[in-house]
């Protein structure tokens, strides 16, 4: 109880815009730990694309799986050693082995990917079901325990330049809503809040080792929907805070964002939390495909709930206050001023303002009177620096 007491304490002071320099730094600190991973087994394994993971869905390439059931476990090493040898006689190279252990024992398998050698299809099917019945072969027990997936490099080009184009209309219909619903400000730093989500996420994969392929796409657009919807109910409290403020000067962006993220943060991680539950348990009790799907969901989970709550508010604040010095600049540096120029005083004749004449016919040295001096003033434009009589 004391423990929940001083979480909620926690929320209630806690200002993300004092520490937002520390925060900023965490993803970048992500990002070089997945380039040193990435240049790790890129020097040990002769191939970058490997090192990243990148899967036969955008590379193009063929998953051989053998399913051999306890033997996949007990003598993982032994099989693996056995096949790669096997598969590598036919003149391709094993770039990737993995062990799978099913929730059924008997379905435990390995997997090996390797690139296809040649860009013809009927080539390349006839050289997997060579590779298939010799495989076969090494295991007569068990007949049928070996199949293949291939994928030609023209459609791996087709797939990735799809899923491109899907991240990238998903992107952009996300920042006009938002800068409809909200400000220009709140969009610029949602799609920022985005783009970190889908580069880290991209950064933990590589980090944990999980293959990017075509289910990885459809998890990182669902974590873009999932990220952005945190996002705009903190920049909602925004917009209410700010409201009764509308067309005041110096205003607090920072301590507004603030009390959003204190308001929103427990419902933020309470609901992430058990989202993240409910994905973990399919992780493990799911099949492949549908592994493939949740793990980078949970990694996703994570860049998101960070991004919008460490990341999205302070630079909400940061370029909200920005935009506001850029525009009172504006204005002032455009804004139309009169300066009056005083004139001398003038001799004005007497008999003109109805006093009486000197002797010897001299008029009479009077100040002008007020309208008559407001004719007589010289205005001068300052902005295209001219001048005029007001006639």
């Amino acid at each position: 109880m004391t423990k929940m007491k001083g979480f909620r304490n926690l929320c209630n002071t806690f200002s993300v815009n004092k520490h937002s320099r520390w925060f900023a730094m965490v993803p970048f600190l992500v990002l070089i730990i997945a380039l040193v991973v990435i240049v790790a087994f890129g020097a040990t394994g002769g191939s970058y694309t490997d090192a990243v993971g990148i899967g036969i869905d955008f590379e193009g390439g063929t998953v051989l799986t053998v399913t051999l059931g306890n033997e996949a476990i007990d003598n993982y090493e032994e099989n693996r050693a056995k096949i790669t040898e096997t598969i590598q006689s036919f003149g391709v190279t094993v770039s990737y082995s993995q062990q799978q252990v099913a929730s059924n024992v008997n379905n435990s398998s390995i997997s090996f990917r390797y690139k296809n050698i040649s860009n013809n299809d009927t080539e390349i099917n006839e050289l997997n079901v060579k590779i298939r019945d010799a495989v076969d072969n090494l295991y007569p027990e068990r007949v049928g325990n070996v199949t293949y997936e291939s994928i030609g490099a023209t459609a791996a080009r087709d797939l990735l330049s799809k899923a491109g184009i899907a991240l990238a209309v998903s992107v952009v219909i996300i920042l006009i809503y938002i800068i409809i619903r909200f400000t220009l400000m709140s969009g610029f730093a949602a799609i920022i809040a985005l783009i970190h989500d889908v580069v880290i996420m991209f950064a933990l994969t590589v980090i944990c080792r999980v293959q990017i392929n075509s289910s990885y796409v459809a998890a990182m657009i669902t974590i873009i929907a999932y990220s952005i919807n945190n996002t705009i109910i903190i920049f909602d409290r925004c917009r209410e805070s700010i409201k009764p403020l509308k067309g005041q000067k110096n205003i607090d962006y920072a301590g507004i964002g603030d009390a959003a993220v204190r308001s929103t943060f427990t419902r933020s991680v309470y609901t992430t939390f058990t989202t993240m539950i409910t994905v973990i348990f399919l992780a493990i009790l799911g099949s492949d495909s549908i592994r493939e799907f949740c793990v980078p969901i949970i990694l996703g989970l994570v860049a998101g709930m960070y991004s919008s709550v460490f990341l999205a508010t302070p630079l909400w604040a940061a370029m909200s206050a920005s935009f506001d010095k850029t525009k009172a600049k504006y204005f002032k540096r455009n804004s139309v001023t009169y300066d009056v120029k005083e004139d001398e005083e003038e001799i004005i004749p007497a008999v003109r303002q109805g006093q009486p004449a000197l002797a010897g016919g001299e008029p009479k040295n009077v100040k002008p009177s007020t309208q008559k001096q407001q004719q007589n003033k010289v205005y001068k434009y300052s902005k295209k620096n001219t001048t005029f009589k007001k006639k």
